[in-house]
């Protein structure tokens, strides 16, 4: 049976749902939080920790040798059979160091607890002869098949430094299987079209061929530090919690064997008696087909495990960078909330432009002036706090720009501005003529960066930052608290440290992560930051959608900004398709920039009307994770793409389809993840319920789309 309908977004709503499935036998549990857990077997002095649908056996295996011994789904029953070797390891002082029980390391205590997101289990050992203590700790979240993992140094009994290179953050070999990888920006601007970005890539390696990815700046300027190995039965899925430099490496070992490893390259870390340094965060996990994907398999672990049980909250927001560039006024912004806040919109953002200098060069010129940190009284006579007045007076958050780890040069060394000490520089160069890097890891730097922006916030009154990095180098400069080689490493550590005392002070605080659109939008941001821009490049829609259909492997929908925008390829006014348009960024942040001035009644009715019904299925947004049904976008012509959003367990979803033309066509749509046994009311945006079916049979018979004239955004 199909449910034949043409219509532009399904609601799937449960009504009826199925029990859940029975968990397997363990050894005697030591640690739980709802559905994760970790055991401990006296018999084998085997450790398992895990939840309903992973379970890792990890200790010291035959060599005394800290190795993950079995990767397993209790629900399936099936292995992912990896080879029972050391997952981590890396040279200390000169030494290759193993985690084990034996020669100069020994093993000191193996600790497990839980806090109220989840559980972990951590093993200590100790190197008698540099007197440092080494921990590598895994953990596991209730409702994801995922293990968090990482690696801590302890030289607080040490005579003398510790030098640290070789960093791994896991290894493991596996089956042989098809590799995928997720390009990064890799240099698309709004000016710059650049093929691979954000796209989801596949192949099967030769035997004895290997390939890396990575970065040695920002971590997504060319790869998302996400990969997967898919075995057409079950899915291996792994990554790094990172937004430095990082490299993950795929090599076909034998003919049936992979191994893959995530790595630190090329970082040297100078380990101070009585300090300890906390190496970043990584995971992995396995899903099986038959149950979901590995978006759904993150979901919770980016809830619980990243996010530590922040929700997104995607607000329908409106920007003024591209409607304005620099020319913005206090006049020109009061109009634009009011006629903004009418239309809808929750969130208004004063993009780049607002402090004095800025636009010197031009109207979209926000270098000059960057680092004064001061509202520019010319254009802002009552301040930026009067335009949050006027937002919060219509109901509205009020957010601005502000990209601190960088200055424009001419402000450096004046009263009360940045330092020339603190600035970044690469063998004595700051990388520009124009403006320079600050290095939060100069202890003073950090302070000072800290204090303005807890001065801007205090002032404007903001919700909401926007948080801007558009220029890296790695520091190799001294005197700023790093070595010659780690200033990547120490600038992200830095930069991690200051964001969570910011939200430390602002519980409340919105913060976007945008890095010249998406050069940093990796899991470790996602901790610290609430929603991510993607792409300077916000159009035309197949673009976007091609960016939502990459990025949602990885990342909740909820979490991913792209921007209508009146452009050439996508007009607002004049166009023959709006719908298409602003749907197709619907299923992430929806997002605004134009000039509403030059609207029509007519557009601006449209226009809300629209955002009325991106309100309607929001909260599902807001909690979905998403799959990919279809090709990539941009598709063939005569073809569609579609994505699918599930939320709360598969008790209710969304499903957005695009057809590549105006030709007339149908498409038989098959939801997945759904639950089996409940029936959901099936209802179409513009058309209506259409009716109720089961999980079941909606999977298996699918809903038929039918484009026959009207706009091409039919889901």
């Amino acid at each position: 049976m199909n449910l034949r309908c043409s219509f532009v977004v399904a609601l799937l709503t449960l009504v009826v749902c199925a029990a859940p499935a029975a968990a397997a036998v363990r050894p005697q549990i030591v640690a739980s939080v709802d559905d994760a857990f970790v055991a401990y077997d006296v018999a084998t002095d085997l450790w398992t920790i895990g939840s309903r649908q992973l379970e890792l056996v990890v200790g010291l295996n035959q060599d005394r040798v800290l190795a993950l011994e079995r990767l397993s789904n209790p629900v399936t029953g099936r292995a992912w059979n990896i080879r029972p070797d050391a997952d981590a390891s890396l040279t200390a002082s000169g030494e290759h160091i193993a985690f084990s029980n034996q020669g100069v390391m020994s093993l000191v205590n193996v600790a497990a607890g839980a806090d109220p997101h989840g559980v972990h289990v951590t093993f200590t050992f100790e190197h008698r002869l540099l007197r440092a203590r080494v921990l590598r700790t895994y953990a596991c979240y209730p409702g994801s098949p995922t293990i968090e993992t990482w690696t801590r140094v302890d030289a607080a009994n040490a005579t003398s430094a510790v030098a640290l290179t070789d960093l791994a953050a896991w290894q493991i070999t596996m089956p042989n299987a098809t590799v995928k990888w997720l390009g990064g920006l890799r240099g698309d601007t709004a000016d710059n079209a650049e093929a691979g970005a954000f796209e989801l890539t596949s192949r099967d390696l030769e035997t004895g061929e290997r390939i890396e990815i990575g970065s040695d700046q920002r971590s997504t300027e060319q790869f998302v530090p996400f990969v997967l190995v898919d075995s057409g039965v079950d899915e291996f899925y792994g990554g790094l919690m990172w937004s430095g430099a990082w490299q993950i490496a795929f090599e076909r070992v034998k003919d049936d064997e992979l191994r893959v490893s995530a790595r630190f390259p090329g970082t040297s870390l100078a380990l101070a008696p009585g300090r300890a340094i906390e190496l970043p965060h990584a995971f992995f996990g396995v899903t099986s087909h038959s149950i979901g994907d590995e978006s759904g398999a993150l979901h919770q672990f980016i809830m619980n495990g990243i996010r530590r049980g922040r929700p997104f909250q995607p607000l329908v927001t409106y920007n003024t960078w591209f409607a304005y560039g620099t020319t913005i006024n206090q006049a020109v912004l009061t109009n634009e909330i009011g006629r903004a806040a009418a239309m809808g919109i929750e969130l208004f953002v004063v993009d780049a432009g607002w402090y004095v200098g800025a636009g010197a060069l031009g109207s979209y010129d926000f270098e000059s002036g960057l680092g004064t940190w001061t509202e520019d009284s010319d254009r802002f006579p009552d301040g930026l706090s009067a335009l949050a007045e006027e937002a919060h007076g219509a109901d509205m958050k009020f957010g601005i720009w502000v990209e601190p780890e960088r200055v424009a040069l001419d402000t450096v060394d004046r009263p009360d501005l940045a330092h020339e000490e603190w600035l970044a520089t690469r063998d004595g160069s700051y990388g520009s003529q124009q403006s320079a890097q600050i290095c939060l890891v100069h202890p003073d730097a950090r302070a000072w960066v800290f204090d303005r922006l807890v001065k801007l916030i205090n002032t404007t009154h903001a919700d909401y930052l926007k948080w801007d990095n558009n220029f890296w180098i790695n520091c190799n400069r001294s005197g700023h608290g790093h070595g010659a080689s780690d200033g990547n490493f120490a600038h992200v550590q830095a930069l991690y440290a200051l964001l969570a005392e910011l939200r430390q002070r602002f519980p409340d605080l919105l913060i976007e992560n945008v890095s010249g659109g998406g050069n940093r939008l990796d899991f470790g941001m996602l901790a610290y930051t609430d929603v991510a821009w993607m792409d300077d490049r916000t159009s035309p829609s197949t673009h976007v959608r091609h960016n939502l259909e990459g990025l949602t492997a990885a990342f909740p929908p909820a979490y991913l900004l792209s921007f209508v925008i009146d452009s050439e390829v996508d007009p607002i006014r004049g166009g023959n398709d709006f719908p298409l348009v602003i749907r197709s960024r619907m299923p992430g942040v929806l997002g605004m920039t134009y000039r509403t001035g030059d609207f029509d009644d007519a557009l601006t009715e449209e226009l809300s009307g629209e955002i009325r019904h991106y309100k309607t299925y929001r909260d599902i947004v807001a909690q979905a994770n998403a799959t990919l049904l279809s090709d990539q976008a941009p598709v063939d012509e005569e073809q569609w793409d579609v994505l699918q959003e599930v939320a709360d367990g598969g008790r209710s979803a969304l499903i957005f389809a695009f057809k590549g033309n105006d030709s007339d066509g149908r498409l038989v749509v098959r939801p997945r993840d759904l639950i089996g046994a409940a029936t959901y009311d099936v209802r179409s945006l513009d058309v209506g319920t259409l009716g109720s079916a089961s999980g079941d049979l909606l999977m298996k018979d699918g809903l038929e789309l039918v484009h026959a004239g009207g706009s091409r955004a039919h889901v």
